[in-house]
């Protein structure tokens, strides 16, 4: 616990509008600021350095303010309309649903907890759609099994084996034509191809195929619940907005009424 000792600190003031006041609680912040950015507590010297920039900036704050420097600072104006809405958060906390209430709201939102159909795959990869090493390849892989197939083609980027990805992730690594060509060959032994993708041609062999899934409610129940709280803060925020811009009459000039 810090120690400050009243005198180094003392700001005077007549205890009218123009009273910069810090509190122990407010010394006690900066100092935990400090260490927080430095790893170590702050001493005197700089103890009173923060006191003195604070000071200084809320008198600074202060003075913008009495002249009306903020009005139409689009920048303040977010900032102030930013902080506004972190606090309607902190205040948004609705109360959890009961057991039926989440059931049937998982009903409705059950898609949203569906795993996707996943994708195991090899793929010999050539910079050029129209290679004619890749037709060559695929005969020697075809007929020879043995081959290394990883000496095939083109040096590639990224991976040439990829376990359990989604297709969204699939097109978006390969494109699109890549993902759905993809999606229609089956699991097994054999090379397919060559696959066009947005980095080339590839020749394919998928060795495992996971279909999509829907969870039964109680295996993902915790996730619907987060999800639920997040929806309704959501909710939660936009009425308290609302509630806010409610109480203000809106003009805008040379708007049709």
């Amino acid at each position: 616990m810090l120690v400050f000792g009243a005198a180094p600190f003392v700001i005077p003031s007549n205890g009218g509008e123009d009273t910069i006041r810090l509190s122990r609680a407010d010394i006690e912040r900066l100092a935990s600021l400090y260490a927080a950015e430095t790893g170590a507590p702050p001493g005197p010297d700089d103890l009173r350095a923060l006191v003195i920039d604070q000071v200084e900036t809320l008198a600074l704050a202060r003075e913008a303010r009495r002249l009306g420097l903020e009005d139409g600072d689009v920048v303040v104006e977010r900032r102030l309309a930013q902080k506004m809405r972190f606090m309607v958060d902190d205040l948004a906390n609705p109360a959890d649903p009961g057991p039926a209430e989440l059931r049937r709201w998982f009903d409705e939102n059950h898609a949203r907890f569906d795993l996707p159909a996943t994708f195991s795959f090899d793929h010999v990869y050539f910079r050029q759609a129209s290679d004619p090493r890749a037709a060559q390849a695929l005969t020697t892989l075809e007929t020879r099994p043995s081959t290394d197939w990883l000496g095939q083609g083109d040096a590639f980027m990224l991976q040439r084996q990829y376990g359990a990805l989604p297709v969204r992730e699939v097109a978006r690594l390969f494109g699109t034509e890549f993902a759905e060509a993809l999606a229609t060959l089956p699991p097994g032994t054999a090379w397919h191809g060559p696959l066009n993708s947005a980095l080339g041609t590839h020749l394919v062999r998928v060795t495992k195929v996971s279909p999509a899934e829907s969870p039964d409610f109680e295996a993902v129940r915790d996730d619907v619940l987060e999800q639920w709280r997040a929806e309704a803060r959501l909710r939660a925020n936009a009425k308290a907005v609302s509630d806010i811009v409610a109480r203000y009459k809106v003009e805008l000039e040379g708007a049709a009424p």
